[in-house]
């Protein structure tokens, strides 16, 4: 008897040491620990994002005359919003120049410029055919997609201009257990270049990256563990193994 219990004990112990270090990989933000007082962090600064070729903005113009602004009025495009398709009207892609062609307004070069500027500069030429002229746009393809090791890989459509990588995260439905929280990777296209971030989950340090927040067409990417997922999956392993052992333990106190 004092045998089966040496087993059982040396077991159960596995099973609780393999849990702990499973657990002690999940938490975020991992040296922010003191919960004796409020902790203020500093986040990396948001710069708003630059209109890029094949980005889709709506384009409204208005004024207090509607007869006179329907010369700017382009018919309706097809624009995919998850998995539906929608049919919005003023929208314009951008093309490998640079540039959307308005009606009327003729070919106006955005790529580069914020939604802001680029707002101000058609502005600027359709009060020259409409003097209270007023300009609306939107960027209407800022698009994230979340994969790898999280509950729910998807592209996600971003309403306003501004997500940073834990709200995405929380949007796809957080990570696995199996995720590697300490090297999640970033890839964002610049140019014509692909540049790779790596940021930790588990050290603060993350929010002062400058891929905390996420731009148009960003791909955030969650490794799993090399053996998925290496210690979570061994210690759920150990525990069918364990009543098989402790079964023939009993076997053998039993024949004795």
């Amino acid at each position: 008897m004092y045998q089966f219990k040496s087993v059982s004990i040396v077991i159960l112990i596995a099973v609780l040491l393999g849990s702990c270090t499973v657990g002690k990989q999940l938490p975020y933000l991992q040296d922010v620990n003191d919960t004796t007082r409020i902790q203020q962090l500093r986040t990396a600064a948001f710069e708003p994002l630059r209109l890029l070729q094949d980005d889709q903005v709506q384009v409204t113009i208005t004024s207090r005359d509607p007869e006179g602004t329907k010369q700017f009025s382009m018919i309706g495009t097809s624009i995919v919003s998850g998995t539906t398709n929608q049919i919005v009207q003023n929208v314009y892609t951008i093309n490998s120049g640079g540039s959307i062609n308005i009606p009327l307004l003729g070919e106006i070069a955005i790529a580069g410029l914020t939604t802001e500027e680029a707002r101000l500069k058609i502005q600027e030429e359709a009060i020259q055919y409409v003097k209270d002229a007023m300009v609306g746009l939107n960027l209407m393809n800022f698009r994230v997609t979340v994969m790898g090791e999280v509950a729910r890989p998807s592209t996600l459509q971003v309403a306003g201009e501004k997500v940073n990588i834990l709200e995405a995260l929380g949007m796809a439905g957080d990570l696995t257990v199996f995720g590697k929280r300490a090297n999640v990777k970033v890839i964002r296209k610049t140019g014509d270049k692909v540049e790779v971030g790596h940021v930790n989950l588990n050290n603060s340090k993350l929010l002062t990256s400058p891929f905390y927040n996420l731009r148009q067409n960003d791909i955030v990417y969650v490794e799993p563990f090399k053996r998925k997922a290496s210690v979570a999956e061994r210690s759920l392993e150990i525990v069918p193994i364990a009543l098989s052992v402790l079964t023939l333990v009993v076997l053998a106190l039993r024949i004795r």
